[in-house]
Formats: structure tokens, C-alpha cells, sequence
């Protein structure tokens, strides 16, 4: 069943109750994943490519959780690159969204069955039939890359 087929007796009160739950729910998981997940995948990549994090001259590396006390300390500074990692998903989604606002999916041509009328077999794929290969050609042989 679709979705907007319920929606018909709704009044525009509640299709607007629903429509904002919607998007309040869509921008809390999006502001969620870049302020939680997204960092971790950072702290991870960045480990991964350049090395343990906060390592000095003198000290060992520091784990995820100071990481995390930077990157909190940093948005309470108003950084700017913390910012951009935390409203980044959020701010995609949006752009995204924006760009497709207008197109609607195309609508699905069926055809009504009759009651007495059996449904029709799926349509099978034809099956490939490779080339027969000549009686006097040898098969391909692969050149030896050994030292024997």
C-alpha cells in the first residue's frame, strides 16, 4: 500500500502535524550522525592515514574520547571546521533534497486483471549461447611468469 493513499482523509492540520514531525525527525537523525558518527569516522580514517591522534613530542597518542572532548570544545569556540563536520550530513541532505524538489517518480502503467483470467508467468531473460570454438584451434594458453 502507498502511503498517500491514507492521507486522503486527513485535514490539513494534521497533514501539516505530520509533515513537521517528519522533518524534525529527519534533521535530528542528520545533526545526530554529524555530530556523533561522524567524528568517530574521522578520529578512524585519520588514525588510519596519519597516525594516532594528539601525539606530541612527548606524549603517547590519545584516544577517541579526548578526541571528542576536542571536537565539543572546539564547537563551543565556534570553530568553524567543527561546525562544518557537525551541520555537514545536515546540510548535504538539504542541498540535495533542493535540488529534487520539483520531480515526481514516474507512475506505473498496470494493467487490471480479470477475475477469471490467470496471471501470466514472469517473462524469462533469453539464455546465451557462447560461440563454439573451431575443432583445429587450440585453447588460449597463458604465458609462464616462473623462474623454472
Amino acid at each position: 500500500m502507498n502511503a498517500a493513499a491514507h492521507t486522503d482523509d486527513l485535514s490539513e492540520e494534521q497533514l501539516r502535524t505530520r509533515r513537521v514531525r517528519f522533518e524534525l525527525i529527519f534533521a535530528s537523525l542528520w545533526l545526530a550522525f554529524g555530530l556523533f558518527v561522524l567524528p568517530a569516522l574521522v578520529f578512524w580514517v585519520g588514525g588510519a592515514l596519519l597516525g594516532p591522534y594528539g601525539v606530541g613530542a612527548d606524549e603517547p597518542g590519545a584516544g577517541l574520547s579526548t578526541f571528542y572532548v576536542d571536537f565539543f570544545g572546539d564547537l563551543a569556540d565556534a570553530s568553524g571546521r567543527a561546525w562544518g563536520l557537525a551541520l555537514g550530513p545536515l546540510l548535504l541532505m538539504y542541498l540535495l533534497r533542493a535540488i529534487f524538489i520539483g520531480m515526481k517518480a514516474d507512475q506505473v502503467e498496470r494493467t487490471p486483471l480479470d477475475d477469471d483470467e490467470p496471471p501470466r508467468p514472469p517473462r524469462r531473460a533469453p539464455v546465451k549461447k557462447e560461440p563454439k570454438r573451431p575443432a583445429g584451434r587450440p585453447v588460449r594458453v597463458e604465458p609462464r611468469m616462473g623462474n623454472d
